[in-house]
C-alpha cells in the first residue's frame, strides 16, 4: 500500500431517532444557524420544521434561505452569503440533497472571508482559485443517498451566464456534524432515487479505474459499496418507501467518497465528473448522477479500446458479476454486464437523447479539457484528448439501442 493521509473530521448520526443528539452537537457550533434549503421540498414534506424545533430546542436560533437549485448557481449562493452576514449568523446548516449541501460550503466560505461577494472567481479554474482560507462551521441534514457532500471537502457550483460548472475543495469546509435521517430520504422519486445510484457508483469506480491495485483492502470496500448499490437500488424502486432499503443506499453514498474507497491507492483525478459537469454547464437542468449514466459505458469503452485498466475491469467482472474467462473476455464481460444493470434501473441513455447536439459535444470537451486539464486534455491513467471526449459522447448514441 502506498503512504496516505486521512482526516474525517465529521461526527455522523445515523437513523431516524438521531434528531436529538444531533442538534445538541450542533448547537456546539455556534448560536444562529443559517439553514440552507433547496424549492420547497422540505418544507412541504415537514423536515424543516422538525430541524427547526429540534434546533430551537437546543438553544439555537434559526435563519432559513430557501431557493438554492439543483446545480446551485453562484449568483444565489452570493446572495445568500449576503443575507447570512446581514442576519449575523455564525454558522450553516444544510437541509436537503447534494446542491443544498454544496451550495452551503460556497455560502460558509464566502461569509468567512472578508470583502468577498462572488464565489465563482474561488472555483478551479478561476482568478481566486484556492484562495479562501476558512469557512463558517457547517453541518449537514442529507435528504438524497447521491453525493457523499455531508462528510467531503468539496462543493460543485455553477455559473450559468458562463455556462460554467467548477469545483471547491477545501479540508475546511468538510461539514463538523452530519445527520444521516433514512426517513428523510423516502420521499424521494424513482428517477432521483436511481440519479443518486449512479452518482455512488461513480464516486467508487474513478479512483478504482484510473488508480492502481496497491490497496486490496481499498478495493474491497470500494466492491462493497458498488454490490451495495447493484443489490439495493432495484429492490428500492419497486418499493420507494422502504426505509430499511433507503438506509442502505444512505450509508453506500457517505462510504463511497468519505476517504477510506482510495486509501493506499495512488491518487487519481475524476474524469467521468469532469465531462459531466461540463455536460451540466450546458445544459443546467441534467441531474449529475444521470449525466454519469450516461457516460459509464462509452468512458469504459475508450479506456478498454486504449488498453488502459483491463485488469482493474477483469477483476470487477469476476466480483461484482462473477465472471469466468480471459482477463479480457471478464473486462469486457464487467462493461456488459454492468450496461445491462443500467438497463433494468431506467438509467441508460444517450447524451444526444437528453438534449445534446454535435455542437454541445464540442463545447463541453473544450470546457473539461481548460478547467479540469491542461488544455488539451484531461488524465484517465493517461491523457483523453479533447477530440476523444467529443468522440466519448458521441459514442453513448449506441446507448439508445437495445441491448
Amino acid at each position: 500500500m502506498h503512504s496516505f493521509t486521512l482526516h474525517i473530521p465529521t461526527e455522523l448520526f445515523f437513523g431516524a431517532d438521531q434528531g436529538a443528539a444531533f442538534a445538541a452537537s450542533v448547537a456546539k457550533l455556534g448560536r444562529h444557524a443559517f439553514v440552507v434549503t433547496g424549492s420547497g421540498s422540505v418544507v412541504r414534506l415537514g423536515y424543516l420544521a422538525e430541524v427547526t424545533k429540534l434546533l430551537s430546542a437546543a438553544g439555537v436560533q434559526v435563519t432559513h434561505f430557501a431557493g438554492i437549485e439543483p446545480n446551485p448557481e453562484a449568483v444565489t449562493i452570493n446572495r445568500a452569503a449576503a443575507e447570512l452576514r446581514a442576519a449575523g449568523c455564525d454558522f450553516v446548516v444544510a437541509l436537503g440533497g447534494g446542491s443544498a449541501m454544496d451550495a452551503a460550503k460556497g455560502i460558509a466560505a464566502l461569509a468567512a472571508t472578508p470583502g468577498a461577494d462572488d464565489v465563482w472567481p474561488y472555483t478551479l479554474g478561476g482568478a481566486k482559485a484556492g484562495q479562501f482560507t476558512a469557512a463558517l462551521p457547517l453541518a449537514c441534514v442529507a435528504t438524497t443517498a447521491a453525493t457523499a457532500s455531508e462528510v467531503t471537502a468539496y462543493s460543485v457550483i455553477s455559473h450559468r451566464a458562463s455556462r460554467g460548472k467548477s469545483v471547491l475543495g477545501h479540508e475546511f469546509l468538510k461539514p463538523r456534524v452530519s445527520w444521516l435521517n433514512p426517513r428523510f430520504t423516502t420521499a424521494v422519486p424513482a428517477a432521483v432515487t436511481a440519479d443518486g445510484a449512479a452518482d455512488i457508483l461513480s464516486h467508487v469506480f474513478e479512483n478504482y479505474l484510473a488508480g492502481d491495485d496497491a490497496s486490496p483492502l481499498a478495493d474491497r470496500h470500494s466492491e462493497a459499496v458498488m454490490l451495495t448499490v447493484l443489490d439495493t437500488l432495484p429492490r428500492q424502486l419497486a418499493n420507494l418507501g422502504d426505509e430499511t432499503l433507503r438506509g442502505h443506499l444512505l450509508w453506500a453514498s457517505t462510504l463511497a467518497l468519505g476517504g477510506l474507497q482510495g486509501a493506499g491507492r495512488s491518487p487519481s483525478g475524476f474524469p467521468m465528473h469532469a465531462i459531466e459537469h461540463a455536460m451540466s454547464g450546458v445544459r443546467p437542468e441534467l441531474a449529475h448522477g444521470r449525466g454519469l449514466a450516461t457516460i459509464f459505458p462509452a468512458y469504459f469503452r475508450l479506456l478498454l479500446a486504449k488498453g488502459r485498466s483491463t485488469a482493474r475491469f477483469a477483476q470487477l467482472g469476476a466480483r461484482l458479476f462473477g465472471l469466468a474467462g480471459s482477463e479480457t473476455e471478464r473486462a469486457h464481460g464487467f462493461v456488459a454486464a454492468f450496461e445491462r444493470w443500467l438497463a433494468a434501473n431506467h438509467l441508460r441513455q444517450s447524451a444526444a437523447s437528453l438534449g445534446f447536439s454535435a455542437a454541445d459535444f464540442a463545447a463541453i470537451a473544450d470546457y473539461t479539457v481548460k478547467t479540469y486539464g491542461d488544455g488539451k486534455s484531461i488524465d484517465a491513467a493517461g491523457p483523453i484528448t479533447r477530440d476523444e471526449i467529443v468522440q466519448l459522447l458521441a459514442d453513448t448514441a449506441r446507448q439508445d439501442q437495445p441491448l
